[in-house]
């Protein structure tokens, strides 16, 4: 199927923070990413959406250097990620350095992944006393901070499993945030809750939107995108087809592939120009 070339007029607009140029990457002879351009700027949100089997979560893996790419370029604030150049030579980065670089970056799937056996609170101390070389004593008043802003104060001394999934994921964001990270990465992150769940994660997500966090959220809620994104990827068969504002993305979509889509996930009512989610 052809496609018209995506929009990518932001990376006019101002400085990138990250920078995705060319991006390739098959398994086998299924090619997953085909040639991939996406800038995301400071203080952005910015929305990958598109049918299942897209790219997507590979796309948001090769951000945060989990999956290596066949071609192209990632840069994250001057940093080409998987890569240091040694005497004009591109090297591929050992773990050490990769471990290094996803500190920076922090990164919410819909697998929380949250130690069992430690505390709500002993979860989200362990990178930045482990990996940032933080005091135990600070660590711990910044951590009680962040459970208290995404709505935990009361859960400081509960295992994971004691916890709901939308509690539990809010916890993943809490200990996510305790790096300060330079961006935010959600893989989905309300996928794998009960429905009556989902409002309490995408709440704190706006709330970080709204802070200014710049944020790479792959999601199929529409609506978090729609009121939530500056800007909407659109991608299919490996390829972002389309790229805008979501105020256009949602009301004016110039691709047909993408009406198609967001038919699929919403009920449209014309007479109101409201949409409902399906």
């Amino acid at each position: 199927m052809n496609y018209a070339p995506p929009d990518l007029r932001v990376a006019t607009e101002a400085p990138a923070l990250i920078r995705v140029r060319n991006v390739t990457k098959s398994y086998g002879a299924n090619r997953v990413l085909d040639g991939v351009n996406l800038d995301v700027r400071q203080g952005e949100v910015r929305c990958i959406i598109g049918p299942s089997g897209s790219g997507k979560s590979t796309l948001l893996r090769c951000l945060n250097a989990l999956t290596d790419f066949d071609s192209g370029a990632v840069v994250l604030d001057e940093t080409r990620v998987g890569y240091t150049e040694r005497n004009g030579v591109l090297k591929p980065w050992t773990g050490r350095e990769a471990a290094a670089f996803r500190s920076r970056v922090g990164l919410v799937s819909q697998h929380v992944n949250l130690f069992s056996h430690r505390t709500v609170l002993e979860n989200v101390i362990e990178g930045p006393v482990q990996v940032l070389g933080a005091s135990r004593a600070s660590a711990m008043r910044s951590a009680t901070d962040l459970l208290s802003r995404v709505g935990l104060a009361d859960k400081h001394d509960s295992y994971p499993s004691q916890l709901s999934g939308g509690q539990q994921q809010r916890a993943a964001i809490a200990r996510a945030l305790a790096m300060n990270p330079r961006v935010m990465l959600f893989d989905e992150a309300t996928s794998a809750l009960d429905p009556e769940l989902v409002g309490e994660v995408l709440g704190v997500m706006q709330a970080l939107a709204s802070d200014g966090m710049t944020m790479v959220v792959v999601t199929h809620e529409m609506r978090f995108a729609e009121e939530a994104g500056d800007r909407i990827a659109v991608m299919d068969a490996g390829r972002i087809i389309e790229d805008g504002p979501a105020s256009e993305i949602f009301s004016r979509p110039r691709q047909p592939r993408t009406a198609e889509f967001l038919k699929d996930h919403f009920r449209f009512a014309p007479a109101e120009g409201r949409r409902d989610r399906a």
